[in-house]
């Protein structure tokens, strides 16, 4: 789950760099914030239940997060990776 996480962040935080959309860049922001405590918390083994509920809620927030540029996609696929590794440490 580490590795599929950090991947991920790097992901978004070259997508934020290459955006073109200048209103896509907060959203990105947003994320990457977020990502960085599921990381955290998955590092620090806390409880798995306490995990999904942070995934889900950052899943809600790719749902409303409008982003524009097709810089997108490479965050965005790798996201459903960390979904599907949710269980795994």
């Amino acid at each position: 789950m580490k590795t599929v996480l950090a991947e991920y962040i790097l992901k978004l935080n070259d997508a934020s760099q290459k955006t073109h959309r200048a209103e896509d860049r907060p959203l990105y922001e947003k994320c990457l914030a977020e990502a960085g405590i599921i990381l955290s918390m998955v590092e620090l083994n806390m409880d798995i239940e306490s995990i999904k509920k942070e995934i889900q809620s950052h899943e809600r927030l790719w749902g409303i997060a409008w982003l524009i540029d097709d810089v997108k996609d490479v965050p965005s696929e790798a996201w459903q990776k960390v979904k599907m590794n949710q269980t795994g440490r």
